[in-house]
C-alpha cells in the first residue's frame, strides 16, 4: 500500500523517481531525459518569443510608456501559440503518463508480492 502512494507522488514531484523506487532504472532514465528535453524545449520557445518581441519594440517610445509591461505582454500575445501550446500539452501528457506508470507498476509489484505461492 505504501509504495502505491509514494511512487506516484515522487514521480509527480520529479519524473523518474517513482520508477527508481519501483526498481525500473532504465525507464527512470528515459522519463527523466524525456521530461527534461520537453521542459527545455518549452523554456527555449518562451525565451525565443520574448527575445523576438524585445528586439522588435521601439525602445525610445517604450521608455516613456508608463504601461510598458502591458505593451510587452500584448506583443507577446500576438506571437503564434501553436508550437508553445503543443509543447505544453506534450509536457503535461508526459508528466501524467509518468505518474500513472509509477502507480500502475507499484500496484503490480504489490499484487505480485502478495500472490499465493503455488505448490505445483
Amino acid at each position: 500500500m505504501k509504495r502505491t502512494l509514494v511512487a506516484p507522488l515522487l514521480s509527480a514531484l520529479m519524473p523518474g523517481v517513482g520508477q527508481i523506487l519501483n526498481r525500473q532504472f532504465p525507464k527512470a532514465g528515459l522519463f527523466l531525459a524525456g521530461f527534461s528535453i520537453l521542459f527545455l524545449a518549452l523554456l527555449f520557445k518562451i525565451l525565443y518569443d520574448l527575445n523576438q518581441v524585445l528586439l522588435s519594440l521601439n525602445w525610445e517610445r517604450l521608455e516613456k510608456d508608463p504601461q510598458r509591461l502591458q505593451t510587452i505582454a500584448q506583443a507577446l500575445g500576438q506571437r503564434g501559440k501553436t508550437v508553445l501550446l503543443s509543447l505544453l500539452v506534450l509536457l503535461m501528457a508526459f508528466w501524467v503518463y509518468n505518474v500513472w506508470d509509477a502507480f500502475s507498476q507499484a500496484k503490480k509489484m504489490e499484487r505480485e508480492s502478495h500472490a499465493p505461492i503455488s505448490a505445483g
